[in-house]
C-alpha cells in the first residue's frame, strides 16, 4: 500500500469561469477570513485535471504565447460528495495567504504568519470558516485575526507585502 500524498485542505472555493476570468494565477482572492494570491500553474497538482482538446484555441494560444504551450489543461475538479474526507476535499488550486501580516483585533498585534503568534484553525466541513487565530491573546476565545491589508505593486503589477518594519 503506498501513502497517498495529502494536500492542504480547502480554505474557500471559487468557480472554474472565477479562475479564467477575475482570479487566475497571480490575483487576491478575498476570503472571508484572510486573503490568498493563487500559486503559480508549476505548483498545480495535474491529476485531476482534464486535457482541454480544442486544435484551433490551442493554435491561437501558441500563436500567441510560443511553442512552449503543449497542452491546454482544465482546472483541477472533482465532483463533490457527503463526505468532507473525501478526494474531492483535498482537490483544488493551490493558494498562498497574501498580505502575509495579520492583525489581532482585540490587542492590535500586528506581525507576520510565519511569526508563529497566529494559528490556522481549520473547519473541515466549512471551508468558509477557515481561520488565523491569536491564541495568546488574553482570557476567553482567541480572536480571529484579520490581513493587514497594505500591499504594494510595481507599475508592472508586481504585488509585495507592505514594508511594515522599514516603515515604523
Amino acid at each position: 500500500m503506498t501513502a497517498k500524498k495529502r494536500l492542504p485542505p480547502r480554505v474557500g472555493a471559487v468557480r472554474p469561469s472565477q479562475l479564467m476570468y477575475a482570479f487566475g494565477v497571480g490575483s487576491t482572492v478575498d476570503l472571508p477570513n484572510f486573503s490568498v494570491v493563487v500559486a503559480g500553474l508549476d505548483a498545480w497538482d495535474e491529476r485531476n485535471q482534464d486535457i482541454v482538446s480544442e486544435p484551433r484555441l490551442l493554435d491561437a494560444v501558441r500563436a500567441e504565447l510560443g511553442a512552449q504551450v503543449r497542452e491546454l489543461r482544465s482546472a483541477p475538479w472533482l465532483e463533490e460528495t457527503r463526505n468532507a474526507f473525501d478526494d474531492w476535499a483535498w482537490t483544488g488550486v493551490p493558494v498562498v495567504p497574501f498580505p502575509r501580516w495579520l492583525r489581532c483585533p482585540r490587542c492590535q498585534m500586528l506581525a507576520p504568519i510565519d511569526s508563529g503568534l497566529f494559528q490556522l484553525k481549520q473547519h473541515p466541513y466549512r471551508p468558509d470558516l477557515t481561520k488565523y487565530v491569536h491564541g495568546s491573546c488574553g482570557r476567553g476565545k482567541p480572536p480571529a485575526a484579520v490581513p493587514a491589508r497594505f500591499i504594494v505593486a510595481c507599475p508592472r503589477g508586481h504585488l509585495d507585502e507592505f514594508p511594515w518594519i522599514e516603515f515604523c
